[in-house]
């Protein structure tokens, strides 16, 4: 397994980075969609709040094939992992939600996280 520098961790818990999760369908089609929950848990896990389901949900579930990405200005990195799958409580997702509350994001949609997606990294580009 890769890890992410601290760097690249750096990026993932930035508020104030865009971040975007890619996923494949079933037809091998790509999808991305916007995900600023995505946060950096430890060097080698990113997880994200999966609040309203969707795309998303169902292309990690068929083919657990993720990339996400987190850029700043001129910084910026990807990852490339395996979709874990989602966990409603436990460690993980208590360690999400304290991590969520010290980058400053947004705590309006944290009530309605239902679950937290992971994701084990794979590469660092």
């Amino acid at each position: 397994m890769a890890k992410m520098t601290k760097e690249a961790m750096d990026l993932f818990r930035d508020s104030q980075t865009s971040k975007i999760l890619a996923t494949i369908d079933s037809n091998g089609m790509p999808s991305m969609a916007p995900k600023g929950s995505l946060v950096a848990i430890d060097n080698e896990t990113l997880a994200f709040a999966e609040v309203a389901g969707g795309k998303t949900r169902t292309n990690l579930e068929v083919t657990n094939k993720v990339a996400a990405a987190a850029f700043k200005t001129a910084a910026g990195c990807q990852i490339k992992g395996t979709f874990q799958g989602f966990q409603s409580g436990g460690p993980l997702f208590d360690e999400y939600a304290q991590l969520i509350k010290q980058t400053g994001t947004s705590a309006r949609w944290m009530s309605n996280v239902q679950e937290v997606g992971i994701i084990k990294v794979q590469e660092v580009t």
